[in-house]
């Protein structure tokens, strides 16, 4: 080492490069003394030569001192080092040259293996011994490597350290030399813990041969120290702006143009991968020289790591190297698609065709065995890269294509693995290539808990493309830093040309604000379209809840209006719930909401809130999602448009109300009477909504003599207009009944009244007078459907007689009257065309369906037949024109009340034989009937008003086709019979029975009710 000491000395003011390249040179000169030292130390002691001189030390302070020699070495490393060593009580004896290389081989090793925590150093007495022990906190030794520790040659593989350097003798030599000073050394160490080396020195030196032993200080100084310390720091991170030059290697010079073969106007990129700090920076000097962009990465996991983020032109990689070695590198690089395109020379200084063939098995383009000549290395790289260039072009075509797409690209395996992505899919979803491939479950999924609707509908899309291979589909991911997308996807099959594999090529775009603006615009088009056909402010209300637990898909929807009342009216979409039965911090959260501005959302973890106006007062809206989900700054903004839309339509329907109230009195007012009489049943359907109110008609009007005037009539139109003509000439056809008994009169005078009133003219009226006691009915009818009168034997018949022309056709002319009597048990309908007239269908049509209804009715309760008729009557989407169904049984029912007396049974008896009568029964029936009554009525006076006499008692009798029904009902109780005491009473209950088919008795806290029926038919 004299010479270069030399040219050091001389040199100092000499180009900074020279410099550079002298102090590689001198550092690789002290490594390689000092492995040939321990070399030359080996062959002496194997040889019995090794010449020791051991003299009496303070052996604390000798340690220490060594120690503080890797100080420097140790805080750059960043590593605690803890130097414990008081004075001993006696001096051991040692040789000063291999105590220095015992203690810098243990230090070298712990700064080796040891990347966070501390190295210590204590020196001890223990009995007859000293002991120094040297411990770290570094990555530590298996459990089955511990034995083999102190064997010559011996490496753990693939063991992480700060250097894949070394020849694996150095704790060999340590323990031949602890040896030779009598002593032993140990090692424990716990994998991942740490290790520790304990040395044991006996004091004195009987132990030790009497002629090695002097008593002066002749060991070797420090500078033995040297190789040691440089090796270390070497290890440690450093600038690397002036790149250390190689082994003693020329740097030719070189004009940049083999960095820009094949024309291309950009320097080609090289990445340089050793753990050696000498060679990485003599190889990118080398490079740099040639005009490269250069690179660097001190082991293979960190080469990987850069080559995954950014891909170079070549690699250059060292073989043997810390965690990951070159050709572990190689085998990473060419699993993945993304990088098994990358040339790759391996640098190793294992010569031999052997080494050669394993490393271009593994999948490197080239092998270049140390040393090698700089002329030689730079051709290398220039060839891989023009032959990767030629081999690359279509691929970077392609890539630089798909990379120039708006939309975002990808490609998926059979798995459904994404395996190649472009920057546009980096752009939207925020997902890089670094990490492919992207396995399924993808990371953009929804997450299921948060939201499972969202995760179906992707998992959907994910089995339609590896399910037919073909589709599109609109759905919702999450960007990586945890905002909802909507994208759009298409995709389709294809075929790798190379292996023959299916995949899917795909593309996608961001649709999150059309998305949302479709979804703005859907959400108030159907809620305005709901508030505009709801009837009232509560419908309105209802019907606005369902669509925001629609469209958010809500376990409820819950609306509390604040107004005048203690407690708000609440409205519920879901399970109902009072004010009281909410939870107490539901009822809390929209009481506070009452203290927010209006139209602002509030979000919380499963549910959002917000306030607006309500005719009635505030108006506090809750969605309670029912489960922990987001709900985003999108659906804050979508519920509130909303929300300000419920608010007008709210309003709106208010005034409907309003308008309601007055069109159903003024209805209420011109429609028809509020009483009808016995045996009457009546329906009224507007078209208009909602309203309520129309242009048809019915009126009954009580005329002297007991005969009932009967009117159904429909003016032309519909609504208030309609409303005001009908309630004109509802009027005046009821003051001319009362004037004129005739129904054809009354229609003529009635022609004269409606051509002078707009919008009557072509009115349709069917006038009738009906005797009630007789069923002779008298009618005609101005243009209007026929009537139709039900038999008791089934048949049935169209009242079409009596036909003229609507009202004001021909004011003047002379109206047709016709007469029919409607049979004991018949059922007449009268009624307005729009329950029978349908688009596309013939009137009679109608006329026959309404014909069979009635005749299918006959033996129903009046008011029931009526409810049947409407509903069998009417379209599928309801009732598109004005309908007044009038109904009428022959004879009515019989409704008697009398005072509980028995001088009322002949009374009561007398009405219910001429009621019969009108029944046409036959002789035995109507005995067995007024029998049974007159036991009823005598039981009611007798029995339940013993202690009221005169309380009421009432008596109702009702005849269909083939049943008589016959209710008598007091207000009193019975009491028990008591045969015993009289055995001709007691016996009318019995007698009922005999009499009638089913008699069934209800006694009350308000009275008993007898119940008979008898089949008539």
């Amino acid at each position: 080492m004299g010479p270069v000491e030399e040219l050091r000395t001389r040199l100092q003011g000499a180009d900074p490069q020279v410099r550079e390249e002298l102090e590689v040179i001198r550092r690789n000169g002290l490594r390689l003394g000092k492995l040939v030292n321990t070399l030359l130390d080996f062959s002496r002691i194997e040889a019995g030569r090794m010449q020791a001189g051991y003299e009496p030390v303070d052996l604390a302070a000798v340690t220490a001192e060594l120690a503080s020699l890797f100080r420097s070495a140790i805080d750059k490393a960043g590593l605690e080092f803890r130097v414990d060593c008081p004075p001993l009580d006696e001096p051991v004896y040692i040789d000063r040259g291999m105590w220095e290389k015992v203690v810098l081989n243990l230090l070298s090793n712990a700064l080796k293996f040891t990347f966070e925590g501390a190295i210590g150093v204590t020196v001890r007495g223990e009995d007859d011994h000293a002991v120094v022990t040297v411990t770290d906190t570094g990555i530590g030794v298996p459990a089955d490597e511990v034995p083999r520790l102190f064997e010559r040659f011996h490496r753990i593989e693939n063991a992480r350290s700060r250097s894949n350097e070394g020849s694996g003798i150095g704790l060999a030599l340590v323990q031949e030399l602890v040896g030779l000073h009598g002593g032993t050394i140990s090692a424990d160490s716990a994998e991942g813990e740490g290790t520790r080396f304990t040395i044991r020195l006996p004091y004195g030196s009987a132990h030790l041969p009497a002629e090695a032993i002097t008593t002066a200080g002749t060991g070797a100084g420090a500078t033995a120290a040297d190789p040691y310390v440089e090796e270390a720091l070497r290890w440690l991170p450093a600038d690397e702006g002036g790149e250390h030059a190689g082994d003693g290697m020329e740097l030719p010079s070189h004009d940049g143009s083999a960095a820009r073969s094949g024309g291309s106007a950009v320097p080609a990129r090289v990445l340089v991968a050793d753990d050696n700090a000498d060679m990485r920076g003599y190889l990118v000097r080398l490079l740099k020289g040639a005009g490269y962009l250069v690179g660097t990465a001190s082991d293979g996991m960190e080469a990987l790591d850069a080559v995954r983020a950014d891909a170079p032109d070549l690699v250059i990689s060292d073989v043997m190297m810390p965690r990951l070695d070159g050709l572990s590198l190689v085998a990473a690089l060419r699993s993945d698609p993304r990088t098994a395109a990358v040339p790759v020379v391996l640098l190793s200084a294992r010569a031999g065709q052997e080494a050669s063939i394993e490393g271009l098995q593994a999948g490197a383009d080239d092998y270049l065995v140390k040393p090698f000549a700089a002329a030689e290395l730079l051709a290398r790289v220039r060839a891989n890269m023009d032959m990767a260039r030629l081999r690359q072009h279509q691929a970077r075509w392609r890539s630089a294509l798909v990379d120039s797409l708006q939309e975002a690209f990808f490609v998926c395996d059979e798995q459904g693995a994404v395996i190649e992505i472009n920057s546009a899919f980096t752009e939207i979803l925020g997902y890089g290539p670094e990490n492919l491939p992207y396995t399924p479950i993808h990371p953009w999924w929804p997450d299921p808990a948060a939201d499972p609707a969202a995760y179906e509908q992707v998992a959907d899309a994910f089995s339609g493309l590896l399910g037919s291979g073909r589709g599109s589909y609109t759905i919702p991911v999450v960007h990586r830093d945890g905002h909802r997308l909507w994208i759009s996807v298409t995709f389709n099959e294809a075929q790798d040309p190379d292996t023959g594999r299916h995949v899917v090529v795909g593309t996608f775009r961001d649709v999150t604000a059309e998305h949302y603006a479709i979804q703005r615009e859907s959400a108030l088009a159907s809620l305005s379209t709901g508030l505009s056909q709801a009837a009232s402010l509560s419908d309105a209300l209802t019907g606005a809840l369902r669509e925001l637990r629609g469209l958010w898909r809500a376990a409820s929807v819950l609306a509390a209006v604040f107004g005048q009342g203690d407690e708000p009216a609440l409205t519920v979409e879901g399970e109902p719930v009072d004010w009281h039965g909410l939870p107490g911090e539901r009822r809390r959260a929209l009481t506070d909401l009452l203290r927010r501005p209006l139209l602002t959302p509030v979000a919380e973890r499963d549910g959002a809130g917000i306030l607006l106006e309500h005719p009635e007062g505030q108006l506090a809206l809750w969605i309670d999602l029912g489960d922990p989900r987001p709900f985003t700054g999108e659906d804050q903004v979508l519920l509130s448009l909303l929300a300000g839309r419920l608010a007008q339509g709210l309003v709106r329907a208010h005034q409907i109300d309003q308008q309601r109230e007055t069109a159903l009195a003024l209805q209420r007012a011109i429609l028809g009477p509020s009483r009808l009489p016995d045996g009457f049943a009546v329906r009224y359907e507007p078209a208009t909504r909602p309203l309520e109110v129309g242009g048809d008609w019915y009126d009954t009007i009580a005329l002297p003599g007991g005969r009932i005037g009967i009117v159904v009539g429909d003016c032309v139109g519909r609504g208030v207009e309609a409303a005001a003509v009908m309630g004109q000439l509802r009027s005046a056809c009821r003051a001319l009944l009362l004037q004129d008994d005739s129904p054809a009169r009354v229609l003529m005078a009635l022609d004269q009244f409606a051509a002078g009133v707009t919008g009557a003219r072509c009115t349709t009226v069917f006038c009738a007078v009906l005797d009630p006691e007789t069923g002779r009915l008298c009618y005609s009818s101005a243009g209007h459907p026929p009537g139709i009168l039900a038999h008791p034997d089934g048949s049935t018949g169209l009242l079409d007689g009596g036909r003229s022309v609507p009202l004001a056709v021909r004011p003047g002319a002379t109206r047709p009257e016709s007469e029919t009597v409607i049979p004991a048990r018949a059922t007449l309908m009268l009624y307005t065309d729009g329950l029978v007239e349908r688009r596309r269908r013939p009137l009679y049509s109608g006329i026959d369906q309404a014909s069979q209804a009635v005749q299918d009715g006959r033996d129903v309760a009046v008011d029931d037949l009526a409810t049947q008729v409407m509903i069998r009557l009417a379209p599928a989407d309801g009732y598109d024109d004005d309908v007044a169904l009038l109904l009428y049984r022959h004879p009515a029912p019989l409704e008697m009340t009398f005072p509980a007396e028995s001088s009322q049974l002949a009374p009561v008896r007398k009405a219910l034989r001429s009621w019969l009568g009108q029944c046409d029964l036959p002789t035995q029936i109507v005995q067995n009937v007024l029998v049974a009554a007159g036991e009823a009525c005598a039981n009611a006076i007798e029995h339940g008003h013993r202690h009221a006499p005169g309380d009421i008692v009432r008596l109702r009798a009702e005849a269909s086709v083939d049943n008589l029904r016959l209710t008598v009902a007091d207000t009193g109780r019975w009491k028990s019979p008591e045969p015993e005491a009289n055995s001709h009473r007691g016996r009318g209950v019995a007698l009922m029975r005999a009499m009638m088919q089913q008699v069934t008795i209800t006694p009350g806290p308000y009275g008993t009710t007898v119940d008979m029926q008898m089949r008539i038919a």
